[in-house]
């Protein structure tokens, strides 16, 4: 038995940043908090998952398989963990498989299809390692990742989220099963036999090469730079590149999963981070629209507090943030800012062709001027020629305007 202080105060694998981001924005929320840590699981729903378990499975007990609970018996040493476990064999199943259920000290896990056949002691041990890493996952911190997980998902699976609380949940458990596979890592101290139960789960192979899917896996995303599409568990490649990298320990560890599991910045799916910081970089792009003192205009002023009610212009700005976040976005996030610039463009027609001006200098400052003069011949109906000619006289407005006074965007740049 592990003494409990050892798994609470000292984790043998860190949760992912976003594990711990979300746990401390879940904490703000007090109530909720304690009501989900205080929720206790009744002796009924207990009685009632483990006579279904039963139903649906045969228990494998220590004296016909005594290897398999010696295996397990080593990985809960190498986590430190005390899980008192079980194991079952799913009834009917040719899918290769494993989960787990844990249940206070009690982790029930369930095998699918021939994997005990498939598997040789060490990739078995890879399996059960990244299993009961889901244990160690719910058992860290006094158990606060636990209550995380149990806030975000019933969130994520209530009809009056948000989407970007489905995305927060999603990226939580794809996160969640690289920890696991940190776990798996850790227990079988180095990468490609973990690799090799991966493939063989995912392929039925009874031989495999850990090394040659490292290759392939490379290959992938030396061509696709996208990330993870998955809902619940990250693609074998992007497992694979993930174990790699932290078999090696590589510096830019956290960066390159972030890269592989959130992505590029994208309007389409932000997780509630995401959606924060989408907000804040929208406030600062018109912060940038409005720097010319020309272009605070009523109705423009009127349309950034439709965006922002509480709006006031800054005299100082910084959009370096927001110039990195646009060196690895998605295109619809760059037709999003695209057309926050076409509205303040148009809102006044007393301002004539400087708004158009003003706001192509900024598409060429942001890297954004290809997509910026694509929109604005669509939504002017303009052809090329005709376009020219109204962005070179618009531009000359501008100079003129310019010229006796501060008001260029490049001063703080």
């Amino acid at each position: 038995m592990i003494d409990d202080s050892t798994i609470v105060n000292v984790p043998i694998i860190e949760p992912f940043p976003y594990h711990k981001a979300l746990r401390d924005h879940l904490k703000g929320r007090a109530k909720t908090w304690q009501w989900f840590k205080d929720e206790k699981i009744k002796t009924q729903q207990i009685e009632s998952f483990k006579k279904e378990l039963l139903k649906n499975t045969y228990r494998l007990d220590k004296d016909s398989h005594g290897k398999l609970y010696e295996i397990a018996a080593t990985v809960c040493v190498d986590l430190q963990i005390d899980a008192q476990v079980t194991f079952y064999q799913e009834n009917n199943s040719l899918q290769l498989n494993a989960s787990i259920s844990v249940i206070d000290t009690e982790a029930h896990v369930v095998l699918s299809g021939n994997v005990l056949q498939l598997l040789d002691d060490n990739q078995l041990k890879a399996l059960l390692a990244h299993e009961l890493s889901h244990y160690l996952f719910f058992k860290i911190e006094d158990g606060d990742y636990e209550v995380t997980q149990r806030i975000i998902l019933a969130l994520a699976n209530d009809s009056r989220s948000e989407d970007s609380m489905i995305e927060t949940a999603r990226i939580f458990q794809l996160y969640l099963e690289l920890f696991c596979d940190a776990g798996a890592f850790k227990s079988c101290r180095e990468h490609y036999t973990v690799i090799q139960a991966l493939i063989k789960l995912n392929t039925g192979l009874a031989e495999v090469n850990a090394q040659s899917y490292l290759d392939q896996a490379k290959e992938i995303m030396s061509q696709d730079d996208e990330a993870t599409n998955q809902q619940t568990h990250p693609e074998s490649y992007i497992r694979s590149i993930a174990l790699d990298l932290k078999a090696r320990n590589t510096p830019t560890y956290h960066e390159e999963l972030h890269k592989l599991i959130e992505g590029k910045w994208d309007i389409n799916s932000l997780d509630i981070f995401e959606q924060d910081k989408t907000r804040e970089l929208t406030r600062d792009f018109i912060q940038l629209i409005l720097k010319p003192q020309w272009m605070n205009s009523g109705a423009v002023r009127n349309l950034a507090q439709q965006f922002f009610p509480d709006f006031t212009s800054k005299k100082e700005l910084d959009i370096t943030k927001l110039v990195d976040r646009l060196n690895y976005t998605t295109p619809s996030t760059k037709s999003y800012l695209c057309y926050v610039l076409l509205d303040f463009t148009r809102v006044d027609s007393e301002l004539e062709k400087l708004p158009l001006a003003h706001t192509l200098e900024i598409a060429e400052l942001l890297g954004l001027i290809e997509d910026y003069e694509r929109i604005l011949r669509k939504e002017l109906k303009l052809a090329v020629r005709s376009f020219k000619e109204l962005k070179m006289e618009a531009m000359n407005d501008l100079s003129r305007v310019n010229e006796n006074q501060d008001n260029s965007i490049y001063d703080n740049e």
